[in-house]
């Protein structure tokens, strides 16, 4: 039994160090393949505006309330001239950071990027 202001403990101790540990081996295996990452990167930009150009002409809606009303206004390479300057400002951010910390800039990118990618596919092949 707990009374009440105790704090909750367990006899399962992690050293921090390891903790530590873990994080900078699961640096250094992104950071051999931060090459790929960028690819990635560069494919799913161009895959992503392909396909939420075909998306709107069959009808689905930019979910991005700002970029909506961006591709309305000025068309869908707006939204190819952002994703190009967020990858400039990326790549800019890649370059303060160190060798295995920075992996995590191509990463942040990639992962979302794919994530839309798959969202839109699936968008469209339910049409």
């Amino acid at each position: 039994m707990v009374a009440e202001g105790d704090v909750f403990t367990t006899d399962r101790t992690v050293p921090i160090g390891t903790i530590d540990e873990w994080c900078s081996a699961l640096l250094d295996e992104l950071a051999a393949v931060e090459r790929e990452l960028w690819l990635v990167i560069a494919v799913t930009l161009i895959v992503d505006v392909w396909l939420t150009h075909v998306g709107l002409q069959h009808g689905l809606h930019e979910g991005n309330p700002v970029m909506r009303a961006a591709i309305e206004t000025f068309g869908i390479a707006i939204l190819g001239l952002t994703k190009v300057g967020v990858l400039g400002l990326a790549g800019l951010t890649r370059q303060l950071l160190s060798d295995q910390r920075g992996v995590v800039v191509p990463l942040g990118l990639a992962l979302p990027w794919v994530a839309a990618v798959v969202i839109n596919t699936v968008l469209l092949l339910s049409l």
